[in-house]
């Protein structure tokens, strides 16, 4: 799977069923060749009003992913 395929799909939290964003980046391991974590830009309400400010992110372990499969990314986690 292709990063440009996993940036197209929403991140929903199973933990409180909220859509947490969209992937904007991953981190890789290049030693072991396998992806520590995904971050994930948040989706507010200010963030089209913001063009001087990074967007807020949120780095979601690979051990948190719960699918990949269809449409929507499927993480479980705890956050604000």
């Amino acid at each position: 799977m292709r990063l440009v395929s996993l940036q197209s799909k929403d991140v929903i939290n199973v933990y409180d069923g909220r859509k947490i964003g969209y992937i904007a980046d991953i981190e890789v391991d290049w030693c072991q060749r396998c992806i520590q974590a995904l971050i994930v830009e948040k989706i507010n309400f200010f963030h089209f009003l913001c063009f001087f400010k990074e967007p807020p992110v949120i780095v979601i372990p690979i051990q948190c992913v719960v699918s990949l499969k269809g449409d929507v990314i499927l993480v479980n986690i705890e956050h604000d």
